[in-house]
C-alpha cells in the first residue's frame, strides 16, 4: 500500500498553495493509495477528514508536523492540538499517553546549503544525536530534501535500526507523491497506520519524479 505521509494544504498551512481536494485528485492520478495531511502545528478536525474521505472515496489520514526545540516531528495519534516548541522529550511523553508515533521529519534538511561533507558530519556522529532516541521512525525520503540528504538519513536510520519513512512534504499539487512509504499491509484508518508504523512493516522510496 502506497501512502504519502507528509502533505500540507492551504486549509491550515500558510505556506502551502495545495487545495485539499486537488491533492486527492493528484494523488489518485499518480496511483497513491492514500496520504496524510500533516499541517504545521495544527490538526484538522476529525470530522472534516472523514467528509473528505467519503466525498472522494480515498484514504486521507490525519497527523501534524510539530516544531520542537530539536527539530520538526511528524506526529500521529493525538486527537487535539499539541503546543509547539516543546522539547522532544515532552512531546514523546504526550504522544505516549495516546499511544501515538513520532517520526523525525527531514532530519538533515538544510544541509544542502553547505553540504554534509563540508560540515564534516559523519554517520557515526549523527547517530549520537539524542533526538533519535525519542522517535519511532526517521523520514529518510523527503520530497523537499536533496538526494544526498535523504541518503544520509537512510544511513543513519539503518545504523540505528530505526525504520525509515517517506513523504513528499508537498505544498503544491506537483509535489504530491514524490516520496512515499510502502506498507506491507492494507491501512484504512489512523489506528492501523500507527500499528503498522510501530511494527516496522514499511519501507520508504521515491515514487513520482517531476519532469524537468
Amino acid at each position: 500500500m502506497v501512502i504519502d505521509l507528509h502533505v500540507h494544504t492551504n486549509r491550515l498551512s500558510n505556506d502551502s498553495i495545495l487545495d485539499p481536494e486537488a491533492a486527492i485528485q493528484q494523488a489518485k492520478q499518480r496511483g497513491l493509495d492514500g496520504f496524510c495531511i500533516t499541517e504545521h502545528d495544527r490538526m484538522w478536525p476529525a470530522e472534516e477528514i472523514q467528509k473528505l474521505r467519503e466525498r472522494w472515496g480515498f484514504l486521507v489520514l490525519r497527523g501534524v508536523e510539530l516544531e520542537t526545540v530539536e527539530g520538526h516531528m511528524l506526529v500521529f495519534g493525538p486527537r487535539e492540538d499539541i503546543d509547539t516548541f516543546l522539547r522532544a522529550s515532552e512531546l514523546r511523553q504526550r504522544v505516549d499517553e495516546v499511544d501515538g508515533v513520532i517520526i523525525a521529519a527531514h532530519p538533515f534538511k538544510g544541509f544542502r546549503v553547505f553540504g554534509i561533507s563540508q560540515l564534516k558530519l559523519t554517520v557515526e556522529q549523527a547517530v549520537k544525536r539524542p533526538i533519535f532516541n525519542l522517535v519511532d521512525a526517521i523520514e529518510v525520503r523527503s520530497g523537499r530534501s536533496s538526494e544526498n540528504e535523504n541518503d544520509f538519513a537512510q544511513q543513519v536510520s539503518e545504523r540505528l535500526g530505526i525504520g525509515g519513512t517517506g513523504g513528499s512534504d508537498a505544498h503544491s499539487s506537483e509535489e504530491i507523491g514524490r516520496c512515499v512509504t510502502f506498507f506491507d499491509n492494507n491501512i484504512s484508518n489512523e489506528v492501523e497506520l500507527i500499528a503498522e508504523l510501530k511494527a516496522g512493516r514499511f519501507k520508504a522510496g521515491y515514487f513520482y519524479k517531476q519532469e524537468v
